[in-house]
């Protein structure tokens, strides 16, 4: 080499090829969400359809609506442990709609429907199995909860709530008559 030049670095086509290779590496298909490009599933991939009158092993019974579940009994004691997971739930699932202490205004209010609060007398009315059925089905304008939650777990909301009612004085639901279900 002659003196006084210098050897040519080879970091710029390094870095060229490795901007190529990076650009070439994400040109995929994963990322389209276009029905072109959806993964199909063929007729022999579905499951059969279930026979007629077929019982799933380990079934549980099923509910059309919360008004089905009108006698259910609560299987769960309200022991310490019942009641502070129920409470550890309806702080995550159902402060934002009921408030923090579970007499409405919580902060979804303020978007839809207010939550009723539960110490009207028509909800301390109501069964266990009821209010068990409201969080697992829904209500008028609330949407069903039993998703990732077990039965227990629902139970144990349940709880909490009669607890929240056994500790709140009891209140007549607005445009109710006094007396009137």
């Amino acid at each position: 080499m002659p003196e006084g030049r210098r050897p040519r670095s080879r970091a710029p086509a390094v870095l060229a090829a490795a901007a190529l290779a990076a650009l070439l590496a994400g040109c995929d298909n994963s990322w389209r969400t276009d029905m072109w490009y959806q993964p199909s599933r063929r007729p022999e991939d579905l499951p059969r359809p279930e026979p007629e009158h077929a019982v799933p092993l380990g079934a549980a019974p099923r509910y059309e609506s919360r008004d089905d579940t009108e006698d259910l009994r609560n299987p769960v004691a309200a022991a310490p442990a019942s009641l502070e997971r129920g409470k550890a739930i309806f702080t995550a699932r159902c402060a934002p709609c009921h408030g923090p202490e579970g007499h409405g205004g919580g902060p979804v209010s303020r978007f839809f429907p207010e939550a009723p609060d539960f110490a009207y007398s028509t909800i301390r009315r109501r069964s266990d199995g009821f209010i068990w059925g409201t969080i697992s089905y829904g209500g008028k304008a609330m949407p069903p909860q039993r998703e990732g939650l077990t039965a227990q777990e629902r139970w144990d909301v349940v709880n909490h709530v009669r607890r929240i009612q056994a500790t709140s004085p009891v209140i007549e639901a607005p445009g109710q008559p006094k007396g009137t279900p």
